[in-house]
């Protein structure tokens, strides 16, 4: 008898479908490392590695948001969004290379998410190397990105970083 219910048990088909669990999901999606999207952002990587710039104004809007998750960057409790824009966040990211030579960013971890609402994320999960031009210190950091797009464009990105070295560098820079 309890091999009889044991088979019957096994053999039962599911009736919970994937569209019910998804449906009330608003986080369910896709994802992959195959797109467009993510390609775009390696050679956003691969173009920030080399101090080129050109990227950022072929795939930021020109309202971009960039939100650095560091310490001294939020007021009431959230974080504040850097000034600027596209032209301000693109100096930025000029500015590293006065700093630091050697940049490189891995770029083997970068994925693609389509919510089931149709909002679409790309992510990278990193380590950024640099060696400092004023003191001279080799220095590595696990690097997390988070981009926000609309359309073929990117109108918001996260940056997690530890800006300790980037701050030791700035102020070696002042005593030089």
């Amino acid at each position: 008898m309890f091999v009889i219910a044991t088979m019957f048990a096994c053999a039962a088909p599911e009736t919970k479908t994937a569209d019910e669990t998804t449906s009330s999901d608003p986080m369910s999606g896709t994802f992959t490392s195959l797109d467009d999207k993510s390609q775009k952002v390696k050679e956003l990587l691969e173009a920030y590695m080399n101090n080129d710039s050109t990227k950022i104004y072929e795939y930021y809007v020109d309202s971009v948001q960039i939100f650095d998750q560091m310490a001294a960057n939020q007021e009431g409790g959230k974080t504040k969004a850097n000034p600027g824009g596209r032209a301000g966040f693109a100096a930025n990211e000029r500015m590293n290379h006065d700093y630091f030579s050697d940049i490189q960013v891995t770029t083997d971890k970068i994925m693609t998410f389509v919510y089931a609402d149709g909002t679409t994320h790309s992510g990278v999960w990193c380590m950024w190397t640099g060696k400092g031009k004023f003191t001279n210190a080799s220095i590595s950091a696990p690097l997390h990105l988070v981009f926000v797009w609309e359309g073929d464009k990117i109108v918001t990105e996260y940056r997690y970083f530890d800006p300790a070295a980037l701050y030791v560098e700035v102020a070696a820079s002042q005593t030089k």
